[in-house]
């Protein structure tokens, strides 16, 4: 599996387009071997794509909010393509009623089908509050049924579930999964310092064949370099 990092991870560090270009440079210095962007801060595509080439880097996917998505969809999916960027994730979205279940359908498919034609996917990515059922069934299992998801695991665990369990279970819905680590209370941490079995999650994805995992430090900033040097030393990737 390939290790790459959420960008929202260094949001302490990203203010401007100048600092967005310095964090991949430090990205990449900590031995990442792509990014997951959550933003792109006023940055010229073009320059984007050059630093990302220079550098070595893979642009793996990025982050949108539904509301975002449902606002500025073609302007995303061109910015995205221009980069190189392979997949659009909705990496929020309200599930709380049928009524918000059906808007997010809506939103997914209608960027799924104009995504396609500049040869792009979409995925959902999962807080805690998609494991809460309605009418008895849980959100996220809705969304598999029309949507790739992108698993992360440490809010998967935060929700009840077994993050391995859940990835193998549902080996043909998953597109990447977001390595994390935190404990039972919420207070997120480097992974290899709390609670997440994140040795299972590697283990499941790597027997589904997934390509990359995906670091986000919720924690202190410098957890990214922690959590990168731990999984080298710790963990069989």
């Amino acid at each position: 599996m390939k290790i790459g990092l959420q960008m929202y991870s260094l949001r302490e560090e990203i203010h401007d387009a100048e600092s967005l270009l310095a964090a991949l440079k430090k990205v990449k210095e900590l031995g990442y071997e792509g990014v997951e962007f959550a933003g792109y801060f006023g940055a010229d595509a073009a320059v984007v794509k050059k630093t990302l080439d220079e550098l070595g880097l893979t642009v793996v996917a990025c982050h949108e909010g539904v509301d975002s998505l449902e606002a500025n969809m073609d302007s995303i999916i061109e910015y995205n393509h221009a980069i190189g960027n392979p997949w659009i994730i909705c990496a929020y979205s309200p599930t709380e009623n049928m009524e918000q279940m059906e808007r997010l359908q809506r939103v997914l498919e209608q960027t799924a089908e104009k995504a396609a034609a500049y040869g792009m996917k979409v995925m959902y990515h999962n807080h805690a509050h998609e494991f809460k059922p309605i009418d008895g069934k849980r959100p996220l299992d809705m969304i598999k049924e029309y949507c790739l998801l992108e698993l992360d695991t440490y809010w998967a665990f935060m929700g009840g579930v077994d993050p391995a369990a859940y990835i193998k279970e549902n080996a043909a819905r998953i597109g990447t999964v977001h390595l994390k680590d935190g404990n039972r209370q919420g207070d997120a941490c480097a992974i290899g310092n709390g609670e997440v079995d994140v040795q299972s999650i590697i283990d499941a994805g790597n027997a589904i064949g997934l390509e990359w995992g995906i670091v986000e430090v919720e924690s202190e900033t410098v957890d990214v370099d922690i959590s990168i040097r731990n999984l080298r030393a710790n963990y069989k990737l």
